[in-house]
């Protein structure tokens, strides 16, 4: 019964001391050495800047990582929220441009203010900015 016990734990060892050893790649099989875990620079943004009621606007999300763009994010989603009114809520997919330009083109039904977050994942990274946008009348 000793000795089953002292293979028992062998082999548990072994086990744990193989796991431990794979390469340098994550769950999902991408190479961890290119740079995946460098941070995510995104930059959100809208033209025109003053926005009115009926008017289209240009969200833009620029993603950008170790001062290079990202053009094959995994998902770029704007989520936009109209403050006070839960029921005017909506998670859009952004069209890819390339050159690490996602953009939702948008027109606003009603005035007032409004929380814009771009929701990027790219590899294992999620960021998530979110600013005001404010529609006048």
């Amino acid at each position: 019964m000793k000795n089953r016990w002292w293979l028992m734990g062998v082999m548990l060892l072994v086990v744990f001391a193989l796991a431990g050893c794979g390469s340098n790649t994550g769950h999902d099989g991408m190479n961890m050495d290119e740079g995946m875990m460098d941070p995510l620079s995104v930059d959100l943004s809208w033209t025109p800047e003053q926005v009115k009621v009926g008017q289209q606007v240009s969200i833009e999300v620029n993603v950008t990582q170790k001062d290079k763009k990202v053009d094959k994010a995994d998902e770029v989603m704007i989520e936009i929220a109209k403050e006070g009114d839960n029921s005017a809520h909506e998670k859009v997919a952004a069209e890819n441009k390339g050159d690490g330009k996602y953009v939702l083109e948008k027109t606003f039904a009603s005035d007032g203010t409004y929380s814009i977050t771009s929701h990027v994942t790219y590899g294992p990274q999620h960021t998530m900015p979110t600013k005001k946008l404010t529609v006048s009348k």
